[in-house]
C-alpha cells in the first residue's frame, strides 16, 4: 500500500514535470517563462537553474517508480523548497499585488504537494 501511494507521488511529479522541464530548456522564446504562465521574467540562469532541478526531480521520480522508498528523499526536497518559495515570493506577491500577479499552476501544484507529501514522508520513514 505504502509503496504504490509514493508510486502515485513520484507519478504525479512525471506528470507535471515533463511539460515544465521541457518548456525550460526548450520554450524560451519571449521576455517571460512559459512554465510561470508568463508572470516571471525571463532569465537564462534562472530557466537553467529551475530546469536543472525539475530534471533532477523529474529524473528522481522516474527512478522512485522502481525503489520507491529509497527515493523519498525526494520528496522530501520537494516539501522544503516548495515551502520556501510559497514563502518567501507567492505571499509577498499576493500581498501585494492579489491573486491574479501569481503563476496559478505552478501555486496550485506547490500548495498541493507541500499539504499532501510529508504524510506520505511520515508514513515511509515510519513503515517498518
Amino acid at each position: 500500500m505504502l509503496d504504490t501511494l509514493l508510486r502515485m507521488a513520484y507519478g504525479l511529479n512525471i506528470l507535471i514535470l515533463v511539460p515544465v522541464v521541457g518548456s525550460m530548456f526548450v520554450g524560451a522564446n519571449g521576455p517571460t517563462v512559459q512554465a510561470f504562465e508568463g508572470k516571471v521574467a525571463d532569465s537564462p540562469g534562472l530557466r537553467s537553474l529551475a530546469g536543472s532541478l525539475w530534471a533532477a526531480i523529474l529524473l528522481c521520480s522516474l527512478l522512485g517508480l522502481a525503489q520507491p522508498r529509497l527515493f523519498v528523499g525526494i520528496l522530501l526536497l520537494q516539501v522544503i523548497y516548495k515551502s520556501l518559495y510559497l514563502a518567501l515570493f507567492i505571499g509577498p506577491l499576493v500581498r501585494a499585488r492579489g491573486w491574479r500577479a501569481a503563476p496559478y499552476g505552478v501555486t496550485l501544484s506547490f500548495i498541493v504537494i507541500v499539504a499532501l507529501w510529508p504524510g506520505l514522508i511520515w508514513l515511509a520513514w515510519a513503515a517498518p
